[in-house]
């Protein structure tokens, strides 16, 4: 794995950490021991890093947050992988 550095991301509240590989930066935050709102919160702040195509947004949550696919749907597509009870979430832009 790529090495991995906190960020600072405004509206965060846990922290953030930026990676790259394959030519993706990512963005990989954790609200698996949050309630709401929290993770959607957390989520918001950091999706709006994902500006352009080569960016990810990745979120580990409890659960799959149904509210946020709603909220974000129109613009951001997302793939869901379940790990050990929690639930990794990448966003990229939409085509």
């Amino acid at each position: 794995m790529a090495d991995k550095k906190e960020i600072q991301v405004e509206g965060a509240t846990v922290p953030v950490y930026q990676y790259e590989e394959n030519g993706i930066t990512y963005y990989q935050f954790d609200t698996s021991e949050l309630g709401p709102p929290e993770p959607m919160v957390n989520a918001m702040a950091v999706l709006k890093l994902i500006d352009s195509p080569d960016k990810r947004a990745v979120m580990i949550n409890h659960k799959k947050p149904m509210g946020l696919f709603d909220k974000i749907g129109d613009r951001f597509d997302y793939e869901v992988e379940e790990l050990d009870g929690k639930y990794k979430i990448v966003f990229k832009l939409k085509e």
